[in-house]
């Protein structure tokens, strides 16, 4: 496993990291056993992998990784939670009315500690802020995050983005201009390249450590999807239409010693210098060995992606989810 310095937190982190969330919820998605979800979990850890990422809002994932990591000596692994600070994130309107409240902060914290059956968690993130409700959150929440800092609940603060509607990474450009935060979660991805051109090296700049999610999902994992997406992209003029193949329009990138699609997306999310950490999600042990491989094989060659920003950084959305 390689390891990268976590920004300013000064951890040492996996370049992979397991995550509780997204379509598979250590399974919980698709009906896996809780037993061969904490082999996922097992096998990560002996993989290398030591940093686990979750959240209060991840259904019981962090009740399973507490029950899964029952004996793990607890300084051997970085864990990860999250709080949702908003009740509605689709709702536009940024009102006061619309934010949870301190105390339920508290408690969602004391809850994700009991869950996760430990004292303390290193990192805690505020979950999924939309740009339009970045100051309310930040005004309400961060004297409360560091006042449960101060009693030993959370070593570090980290804050994350709603990838699916903040095409401009809004929130965290500004919460990097606050430079409030140790850490951040970023939406990157081959699709997706748009943080190279401020969030990464901002962070950089700021020593904030990077954790990356979407770097693999759905389409990019799903061939069909990408054909049909690529085809979208086509057909709304945002890429031209010579650009790609109708049929495996990324199979260019599979060479050499690139085994995949996906395992070429891993290689592009782990390449930049300002990546700590590219999550994975998986219920599998034979597809978490496989992406452990991937992030650990060869680099993306430069050329591929030089081309993949090309094509990709002039359209601005966020894209592959």
């Amino acid at each position: 496993m390689e390891y990268r310095r976590f920004g300013r937190t000064g951890l040492r982190v996996s370049v992979m990291g397991l995550g509780s969330g997204g379509p598979s919820q250590l399974g919980q998605g698709s009906g896996v056993a809780e037993a061969d979800a904490a082999r996922v979990v097992r096998r990560a850890l002996d993989l290398g992998i030591n940093l686990i990422d979750t959240a209060a809002d991840y259904r019981e994932s962090e009740a399973i990784l507490g029950r899964a990591l029952q004996g793990v000596p607890r300084e051997s692994y970085v864990l990860c939670t999250k709080f949702n600070p908003v009740r509605n994130r689709n709702n536009q309107r940024s009102g006061e009315e619309g934010l949870k409240t301190e105390a339920e902060m508290a408690e969602s914290v004391e809850r994700s500690l009991s869950r996760l059956q430990t004292d303390h968690v290193d990192l805690l993130q505020l979950h999924g802020v939309p740009p339009n409700w970045y100051d309310a959150v930040r005004d309400r929440f961060v004297p409360q995050a560091q006042r449960l800092q101060s009693q030993g609940k959370f070593r570090f603060l980290g804050l994350t983005e709603t990838f699916a509607n903040d095409d401009h990474h809004e929130t965290l450009t500004r919460g990097l201009a606050d430079d409030l935060y140790d850490a951040m979660m970023v939406g990157y991805n081959l699709l997706t390249p748009m943080p190279e051109e401020h969030v990464l090296p901002e962070a950089q700049r700021r020593d904030v450590g990077i954790l990356v999610m979407c770097a693999v999902r759905r389409a990019i994992a799903r061939p069909e999807q990408l054909e049909t997406l690529i085809a979208s992209l086509k057909a709304g003029g945002e890429l031209p239409l010579d650009a790609l193949p109708e049929q495996g329009p990324l199979d260019w990138l599979v060479h050499d010693a690139i085994p995949s699609v996906p395992a070429a997306a891993y290689a592009f999310a782990a390449g930049h210098p300002g990546v700590s950490c590219v999550l994975t999600g998986t219920a599998n042990v034979r597809h978490l060995e496989d992406n452990v491989a991937s992030i650990l094989g060869p680099p993306l060659p430069e050329a591929d992606r030089e081309r993949l920003v090309e094509l990709f950084g002039p359209i601005r959305r966020n894209l592959g989810n």
